[in-house]
C-alpha cells in the first residue's frame, strides 16, 4: 500500500509513537500529583489510539507482500504482536482512567493506568525495534528493486 510511491504504514506509525510518549509521561505526571495531566493522558492516549490503528490496517494490507515463512516475516509476526499488546496496555489504561472520572483518584487508578500505559510503552519500543529489523535488516518497503 503505497502513497505517490511511499509506503503508507511507515508514515502512520510516528503519531502514535509521539501520542503515546506523551500519554506515558502524562500519566505518570498525573499519578504524581501534576494538575492537568490526566486530561493530557487521556487526550494524548486516545488520539494515539486511533492513529495505531489506522497504522495497524496498513500494516496489515502490506503484511502478504512479505512473503510467508521467511525470517522476515517471523519478524513482522513479532512485530505485529508487540504492537497489538502495546495498543491492549494503552486501551486499558484509557479505560481505568475514563470509568474512574476526571481525575485520577484512588491509589488503584493511580498506579493501575501509568503501569499499564509503562508497559505498553516498552512494548512499543520492542515493537518500533522489530519494526526497524524489517527496514534495515530485511529490506521491507523499500523501494522496488533494491530489496
Amino acid at each position: 500500500m503505497r502513497l505517490w510511491g511511499h509506503p503508507i504504514h511507515p508514515m502512520l506509525v510516528h503519531f502514535p509513537v509521539a501520542f503515546w510518549t506523551v500519554a506515558a509521561a502524562a500519566y505518570i505526571a498525573a499519578a504524581i500529583g501534576v494538575e492537568g495531566a490526566a486530561a493530557l493522558a487521556k487526550y494524548s492516549n486516545g488520539a494515539g489510539l486511533i492513529a495505531a490503528m489506522l497504522a495497524m490496517i496498513a500494516g496489515l494490507v502490506e503484511l502478504p507482500s512479505i512473503g510467508g515463512g521467511s525470517c522476515a516475516m517471523q519478524v513482522a509476526m513479532s512485530h505485529m504482536m508487540a504492537m497489538a499488546a502495546a495498543w491492549v496496555c494503552f486501551l486499558l489504561a484509557l479505560v481505568i482512567t475514563t470509568s474512574a472520572g476526571a481525575s485520577l483518584d484512588g491509589s488503584t487508578v493511580r498506579l493501575a493506568a501509568p503501569a499499564s500505559a509503562s508497559v505498553g510503552f516498552l512494548l512499543m519500543g520492542v515493537g518500533g525495534w522489530l519494526g526497524g529489523r524489517l527496514v534495515y535488516e530485511f529490506g521491507i518497503g523499500v523501494a522496488a528493486g533494491k530489496k
